[in-house]
């Protein structure tokens, strides 16, 4: 009973933990003054995944390195219209941020260029020394932790989620040719939205995970793509405004499915909307067989 009440601790919320307790460690062992920002450093940079981790150290090192050096170099230019030269000195970080083609880091830079202007003059450089040091100490324990920790690695989720949208489709099938009503697919719609979003968090992972990481990815590509396939044929069908004849094959097909039709809805295409209901019935079929035995392998 004391467990059901018990909140849940997710992994990632451990590891935040241990990586801020090492990096205000790591920080100590430096008499920083400024351990704060070891902190800081540390639980911006345990993301969900290690490519995020990475993506975050890359804009919070070049951010405070860009903000702090231009700062420590610029302060000393303001004396007397401080005001005015932060506003004059942010414009020339920014362009300098372009050039350098690092402009994923000019938010950072101006924050902690402002800062550095707002010290006093002969403070400046040693602030932004430790600044960098400390936010470096934190952002690199918790890569390390974030790395050795079980890193995390989305597939089997995608896998559970293209056997969900797989085991849906059969009753938006039934219900439009069978039963010849239209529903809703906006579930089923969803469903595809969110295998896209965690196949894009997959396949950022490449660098950290399995040297067939490559491979994996692109046969989790093929069997979304599968899916999306279903789904564009199902979409056609309900933008008919017939539902037209199945095709005695057709008819059989939906075997597949586990679906079966009275014999009288089945018979040779006569009518247009016969044709066109057929064709996309086929194609979605055939994507669905596919979908099935890569699921199956996956």
């Amino acid at each position: 009973m004391v467990g059901k009440y018990l909140p849940h601790i997710g992994l990632r919320t451990v590891k935040t933990g241990l990586a801020v307790a090492l990096a205000l460690f790591f920080a100590d062992l430096r008499s920083s003054p400024l351990p704060i920002f070891a902190a800081i450093g540390a639980i911006v940079a345990m993301n969900r995944t290690v490519g995020d981790a990475f993506e975050t150290c890359r804009t919070q090192f070049f951010g405070i390195l860009l903000g702090a050096g231009f700062g420590a170099v610029f302060v000393n230019l303001l004396v007397g219209f401080r005001y005015i030269g932060i506003g004059i000195g942010l414009i020339l970080l920014i362009l300098l941020c372009v050039q350098l083609k690092l402009q994923f880091a000019v938010p950072l830079a101006c924050i902690v260029f402002v800062s550095i202007c707002l010290s006093p003059a002969n403070e400046a450089f040693e602030y932004g020394v430790n600044r960098l040091l400390d936010t470096s100490i934190g952002l690199a324990t918790a890569l390390v932790v974030n790395l050795v920790i079980k890193p995390y690695n989305n597939r089997g989720r995608i896998v559970n989620l293209l056997t969900h949208f797989r085991q849906s489709v059969p009753a938006y099938v039934e219900e439009r040719v069978v039963h010849g009503r239209y529903p809703d697919l906006t579930p089923l719609r969803a469903q595809l939205d969110l295998i896209a979003s965690e196949l894009a968090t997959f396949e950022k992972q490449k660098m950290y995970r399995a040297r067939d990481h490559a491979d994996q990815a692109m046969f989790l590509r093929g069997c979304e793509q599968l899916a999306h396939s279903v789904w564009q044929e199902l979409s056609a069908l309900c933008a008919m405004d017939e539902r037209g004849r199945l095709s005695p094959e057709n008819a059989a097909q939906l075997a597949v499915l586990s679906l079966s039709v009275p014999e009288d809805m089945a018979g040779p295409s006569h009518t247009t909307a016969d044709i066109v209901g057929n064709y996309h019935l086929d194609n979605l079929l055939q994507a669905y067989r596919y979908l099935a035995e890569f699921s199956a392998s996956a």
